[in-house]
């Protein structure tokens, strides 16, 4: 059995590393930060503790019997996995998977989790450091190399009393006139009236604010809403146009 201060020393070091790596997803608003990965490097390094040397006195007094240390470890991998998922969702706003990479990120520290509960500090400690070169440097390299397609996708919601043949052709000619391309068109239908909801991708966000206002200039679209979004993909401004009297 290993000592109480190692103990204390391997969840010391378990905890810093996760909130090192927690930090920097909770500066970028991801939706698990250093709180998140802090309890899971810690839980992790500790269940670790427990399976390995939590039950030795009773394997010593009871023949027969044998311990498997790597049993917890496997199951914690496993069992990481619900708790990644629950950081992956459909962005709404450019159809695109988001939070993979936090999932990930949960994933490899739980691993560092176990590495310092196993007394691995060195490698837990230079691991740390190669998620954070992963996380923050590469962001940049993708920056540069990486084209930004989504950057210029936005979506835009036509409120209308009733959708026809040719108000689906005014927007398509009006989106084309001003240099929007629409990828993809669904039609809702509910009591009261109907909505077309796009996802369009446009040269830039003036060329956007254009198009939403000329849509609103269409026969029979009682409002236009769309987010306008800047290259680097920050919102810039929130357009809900809507006619009087309605």
């Amino acid at each position: 059995m290993i000592s109480f201060p190692e103990i204390l020393l391997r969840l010391g070091v378990a905890i810093v590393l996760g909130s090192l790596v927690g930090l920097e997803r909770e500066y970028h608003e991801h939706s698990a930060g250093m709180r998140t990965i802090a309890l899971v490097t810690l839980g992790c390094a500790l269940f670790t503790i427990v399976s390995a040397y939590g039950f030795l006195e009773l394997f010593r007094s009871v023949r027969g019997l044998t311990l498997d240390p790597t049993r917890v470890a496997s199951y914690i991998v496993a069992g990481i996995g619900f708790l990644g998922a629950g950081t992956i969702f459909m962005s709404r706003e450019n159809e695109r998977i988001k939070g993979l990479t936090t999932a990930a990120t949960i994933w490899v520290m739980a691993a560092i989790g176990i590495a310092c509960g196993a007394g691995m500090l060195a490698g837990a400690i230079v691991t740390t450091a190669l998620v954070l070169v992963v996380l923050v440097l590469f962001r940049f390299v993708e920056i540069l190399i990486l084209p930004r397609r989504s950057a210029n996708r936005q979506h835009i919601e036509v409120e209308t009393e009733e959708v026809t043949g040719q108000l689906l052709s005014g927007i398509y000619e009006t989106c084309e006139a001003m240099h929007v391309a629409i990828e993809k068109l669904r039609i809702n239908t509910r009591p009261g009236g109907s909505s077309i909801d796009m996802l369009c991708r446009a040269s830039s966000a003036p060329a956007l604010g254009k198009a939403v206002g000329s849509l609103h200039g269409l026969t029979g679209v009682r409002a236009v809403h769309a987010r306008l979004r800047s290259e680097s993909n920050e919102q810039v401004v929130q357009v809900n146009r809507e006619r009087k009297g309605n």
